[in-house]
């Protein structure tokens, strides 16, 4: 399993499922032989991996709503169904973990937490989905980590299905032109790496 944690510092045609990490062997049926599938590049944009949700009165302390923030991701991959032209696919299996702060503004105890995957080929977005997940803080909890539903996405693959993969996917949060902006007047610039485990 492949991980992308944070230092300080149907998709595809009409419908592809999401993301391919390190491997999870699938069997090769006309030779009965296990391969790794290559898995897409993975970039998740440092401006996109906090979302500060405030009330609208003032950017303070007392104001903020909620605050999600992108700590690790993981997922696998393995081969993939048969496309709808009978070409082979990899499957991509993905999920993110959150720290999630409910603010001192937050009038519920649940918080809505959208976030994109982005599909690349060649520095050109193939396309994009956006997905909003709903946690629940228990009584008296503003702190809790999370994680999201597993997301899949299918993808054309290569002759070479082994050695390459000619697609990235960004990740991150989807946030409005006022948290982007806040994100970047406000934060340090964040890296993300990969290990696998």
């Amino acid at each position: 399993m492949l991980a992308i944690r944070r230092f300080a510092s149907p998709l595809f045609a009409p419908a592809f499922a999401l993301l391919a990490l390190s491997s999870l062997a699938g069997c090769d049926e006309s030779n009965q032989s296990f391969f790794a599938p290559a898995c897409p590049a993975l970039d998740i944009p440092g401006s996109a991996a906090d979302q500060f949700v405030y009330d609208g009165k003032s950017a303070d302390i007392g104001s903020l709503v909620s605050h999600a923030q992108i700590t690790s991701l993981s997922g696998d991959c393995e081969r993939g169904p048969e496309g709808p032209h009978g070409h082979q696919t990899v499957r991509t299996r993905l999920s993110l973990a959150m720290n999630l702060t409910r603010g001192p503004a937050a009038t519920s105890n649940t918080i809505d937490v959208p976030y994109f995957i982005v599909i690349m080929r060649d520095g050109k977005i193939v396309d994009k989905k956006v997905f909003t997940d709903t946690f629940r803080f228990p009584p008296n909890v503003s702190t809790q980590s999370v994680r999201t539903n597993l997301r899949l996405i299918d993808l054309p693959a290569t002759d070479n299905m082994a050695q390459e993969n000619p697609y990235t996917l960004e990740i991150g949060y989807q946030l409005t032109h006022g948290e982007l902006g806040y994100n970047r007047e406000h934060l340090s610039p964040v890296a993300f790496h990969s290990h696998t485990q």
